[in-house]
Formats: C-alpha cells, sequence, structure tokens
C-alpha cells in the first residue's frame, strides 16, 4: 500500500510547466510528466531529469526550508555514499515555488519489481542496502550539513513526543476504531513506551523514509542503481530504517548480516513499533492538514498492519534468530 503514489498534484501544471522553463525554456508540456505526491509533487521532465516541489499543504517557510535542507544534505552525502543518490543541479528557494532538480538515476522502483524476484535476487539487493546503511549510519550530520538546525538528538524528548502521540491516538482514533484495534494499538506503545531499554540506543544520521519506494534498481540485472527522496534524513534512531517486515527475512536477514554496524540487543522491538506506529502517523498527518484521503489511507493500513501483524512478527523473529546462528 503506498499512498503517494494515488494522490494527484497539488500545484497546476501551468505552474509547474512555466517554472521549469526557467531552467529549459523550449520544454514541451509532453516532455514534463507527474509522477507522484508526498511531501513533494514530483515530475520527470524530458526522461533525463527529476524535479521536486514541496506540497503547497505545508506553509511557504517549509516548503523553502524543505529545499534547502534536502540540497545541502545531498550536497553533503556525495563523497560519502557509494551508491548513486541525486545530486542537485537546479534549486530555487526564492520563489513561491521553491523546487530541487537532478538528473534522473536510472533504474526502477523496487517496489514495481519484489514479488516477481527470486529469493537470490532479494538477497543480493538486501546486502546492496545494508551497505549503503552502514556507510550513511557512519556519518555526522553536523559534519555533513553543518547548517542544519536539527542535528542532534535527545532519546527522552522523543520517548516524550511518542507518549503524546499516544495521547491524541486514544483521543482521536479510538472512537473509529474496534475492540481488537484498540488492544492491538494499547499493547503497541506500551511494550515500547513502559520500557526504559528501549530508549538506550545510539542515535544515527537516518534515511527517514526508507522502504523499496526509494530504492532503485536495474529492471535487468537487478542490481542496485540508487537511493532517492532524502527530505527525512536526520539524526534518529536507527531502527527507522531497517522496517522491511513486508519483504521478509530473506530480505531483512541479510540486509542485517552485512549492515556493518553493532545490532543493539533492543532494535527489534523498536522495529516492532516504528512499522506498527506507521498507519497513526498518515491519521493524524492527514487531519492536521485536512487531508481527508490520507486519514483514510492510514485506517486502512491499520487494518492491515492488524490482520497482518502475526506475520510480520513472526518475520522478525525468524529475521533476529538467524542474526544468533
Amino acid at each position: 500500500m503506498i499512498y503517494e503514489e494515488n494522490v494527484p498534484p497539488d500545484i497546476e501544471l501551468s505552474v509547474i510547466e512555466s517554472t521549469i522553463q526557467t531552467c529549459f525554456p523550449d520544454v514541451k508540456s509532453p516532455e514534463v510528466r507527474f509522477l507522484y505526491h508526498g511531501t513533494h509533487n514530483v515530475y520527470e521532465v524530458r526522461g533525463r531529469f527529476i524535479f521536486r516541489f514541496p506540497s503547497t499543504f505545508l506553509p511557504a517557510k517549509e516548503r523553502i526550508r524543505l529545499v534547502r535542507r534536502e540540497t545541502e544534505i545531498l550536497n553533503g552525502l556525495q563523497d560519502h555514499i557509494a551508491i548513486r543518490i541525486p545530486s542537485p543541479l537546479f534549486v530555487e528557494v526564492d520563489s513561491e515555488t521553491p523546487y530541487m532538480g537532478y538528473q534522473k538515476i536510472p533504474g526502477c522502483s523496487l517496489t514495481r519489481h519484489y514479488s516477481d524476484l527470486s529469493i537470490e535476487q532479494r538477497q543480493n539487493i538486501a546486502k546492496q542496502v545494508g551497505v549503503f546503511l552502514g556507510e550513511l549510519h557512519e556519518l555526522e550530520l553536523a559534519a555533513v550539513s553543518p547548517g542544519t538546525e536539527d542535528s542532534s538528538f535527545d532519546i527522552e524528548d522523543d520517548r516524550r513526543e511518542w507518549s503524546k502521540f499516544y495521547e491524541r491516538v486514544v483521543e482521536i482514533t479510538y472512537p473509529n476504531l474496534s475492540h481488537a484495534q484498540k488492544l492491538w494499538t494499547d499493547t503497541l506503545f506500551h511494550d515500547f513506551l513502559d520500557h526504559d531499554e528501549n530508549f538506550q540506543f545510539e542515535p544515527v544520521l537516518v534515511h527517514g523514509d526508507f522502504d523499496t519506494s526509494n530504492i532503485l534498481v536495474d529492471p535487468e540485472t537487478f542490481e542496485v542503481t540508487g537511493i532517492i527522496d532524502f527530505e527525512e534524513t536526520r539524526i534518529y534512531d536507527p531502527a527507522a530504517d531497517f522496517l522491511f517486515q513486508r519483504e521478509g527475512s530473506e530480505f531483512m536477514t541479510p540486509l542485517l548480516k552485512t549492515y556493518p554496524k553493532e545490532i543493539d540487543g533492543r532494535l527489534q522491538q523498536r522495529m516492532s513499533f516504528r512499522y506498527g506506529r506507521i498507519p497513526f502517523v498518515y491519521v493524524l498527518s492527514g487531519l492536521d492538514l485536512g487531508i481527508d484521503e490520507m486519514v483514510r489511507f492510514g485506517y486502512r493500513l491499520l487494518d492491515e498492519r492488524v490482520r497482518k501483524w502475526d506475520l510480520y512478527s513472526s518475520v522478525l523473529r525468524e529475521t533476529f534468530s538467524a542474526l544468533l546462528r
């Protein structure tokens, strides 16, 4: 279930085209193709460039901050990551329509091909992803992007924020949940918040929005060709970058075995929580932003999480048992 691929753009095409024409004066409408809309409206231009326009549901200052921040981080990462990542070529932060554009990285989203891959192909991709995450997690945000304002992370602040988040979940969503969904949610949050050990980890520089949609692969060789969408990159819990429960233990096990940093003793529990809480992020964000479809998607995703939770939990158990062998 991918919300972003089913949401129409929220910026008029005429505005997009006139903005892109400042970079390519002779570009024609058929050369501008809408791809998806999440935090950004994303377009392909002439089949060779990607342009990202922050969504207008964000305040103007936040749109500018997003472009400036992701540009600085990507520029800072270029010499540290072996796998190709976007290299900003076109950046505008002084207009009503800020954007960042880069040369398109060849490849297709892993999401589109994952179900067709053999176990060996999945494992090969997972190993490449594990190497990438090892490189990323070794870096310091302050060194990569010295001007970034959120270059630190306080674990206790994070705990308090998730406690407040849980209170909002109970207040806002519980009138719409079944008894079973409420029990599942209570267990999810209490298993995380009530144990001090879940807040004893080393924060690292994470991608922050990492799933198969942001991993590009060659559609013929199925080698990883690039990693995209770094707007959520920050100092955070490394567990946030390992949430591949849906892809199964055949993906997660080689990923974590290849990952060069130490696996802490509560990573499994934090991965479980951070995967389970995602539906509520969509629901509450959708309500805050006034986006009804985001709210509906969040509830659909919650239903899927609850129905398949035993499966996702078994994937984690199998993965971490394999790491001990």
